[in-house]
């Protein structure tokens, strides 16, 4: 015969699991509210608001490797990435699919009954990349946890990212940090002027600099050391060039854009035009000629900005995809 003490003592029990679970669902439900908001507000203001993908990060770090830091307190509002969950919450850690839910209410259950165990995150610079945790992060940030106890392995690295940079911004800051630690450019001209709006971009310079190393290495019959292809790109072909899209005004037809921008486009579209309009060894011509076919009107720049605050900024000539 069961005892009724025994039937007493287990139904608040009961009613505190479903309570929990009710409070968990609750949370969740703000959580996605609180998701699609972010996302239709993102869209209006151009912010980003992705989580960033460890993999892609990773794959400009080099040949670094991590050092395990041990166990540590971390901010949780420093954890901006995700080693493979990067499409199932965004930069706040909000849920963006209701599949999450069962195991985030379980997450969130379990922060009042038991504790977590540690999470499991890459440092790299000043932010961190969930390794496994993901869930114990979002539902962490929902209840206004400030920090949360993490397996570290950090990366040794000093890249800066702030809550509020897009992934194109990284990856120039990446991009620009690699090319400048390649070639030397920082010491070689203090004052040149080689940044870019898009990612991607230096490693084309690197491309030029390597390919013009070869051929003065050809012509001259002895190998050429790379910080003097380095000065030779620079003031045999990136100057010059510059010098011509300052001349040509074609700043003024692009605005937003920066001379390295320019650079590289009129170095793209060199070669393609010499199938489309006919070979230009001046290169003075070929941007006036570019200049006449691209420079935007009132109603072309307005159309820019329509495709900007829908998150479609692609620019057909700089970025190829006329």
């Amino acid at each position: 015969m069961q005892c009724p003490w025994l039937i007493l003592t287990l139904c608040p029990t009961m009613n505190e699991v479903m309570n929990s679970r009710h409070e968990a669902l609750r949370r969740f439900g703000k959580a996605r509210w609180r998701a699609t908001v972010n996302e239709m507000t993102a869209r209006l203001t151009g912010r980003d608001t992705r989580l960033l993908p460890f993999e892609a990060i990773r794959s400009e770090l080099r040949w670094q490797n991590p050092l395990y830091q041990g166990l540590e307190e971390i901010p949780v509002e420093a954890i901006m990435g995700s080693v493979g969950r990067y499409r199932e919450f965004n930069r706040q850690f909000l849920p963006l699919t209701d599949s999450l839910q069962e195991r985030w209410v379980q997450v969130d259950a379990l922060a009042a009954a038991a504790g977590w165990p540690p999470i499991e995150v890459y440092k790299v610079g000043n932010v961190y990349f969930v390794r496994d945790g993901n869930h114990r992060v979002s539902v962490a940030r929902q209840l206004q946890i400030p920090t949360i106890e993490a397996h570290v392995w950090a990366y040794p690295d000093t890249l800066q990212i702030n809550p509020d940079d897009n992934l194109d911004q990284i990856f120039i800051q990446l991009g620009e940090r690699n090319f400048m630690q390649k070639t030397g450019l920082n010491e070689l001209v203090p004052d040149h002027n080689v940044r870019f709006t898009s990612p991607g971009r230096y490693t084309e310079l690197l491309v030029q600099i390597e390919d013009l190393r070869q051929k003065l290495t050809e012509i001259d019959g002895e190998e050429m050391l790379y910080p003097e292809a380095v000065a030779a790109w620079y003031e045999m072909i990136y100057l010059p060039t510059v010098q011509i899209v300052h001349d040509s005004r074609l700043l003024n037809d692009f605005p937003g854009r920066t001379e390295a921008d320019l650079f590289v486009w009129l170095s793209k579209y060199r070669q393609g035009f010499h199938h489309e309009d006919g070979h230009y060894e001046n290169l003075a011509d070929l941007a006036q000629v570019l200049a006449a076919r691209y420079r935007e009107n009132g109603v072309s720049r307005l159309a820019r900005q329509v495709r900007r605050l829908f998150g479609s900024d692609d620019l057909p000539p700089l970025d190829n995809t006329a």
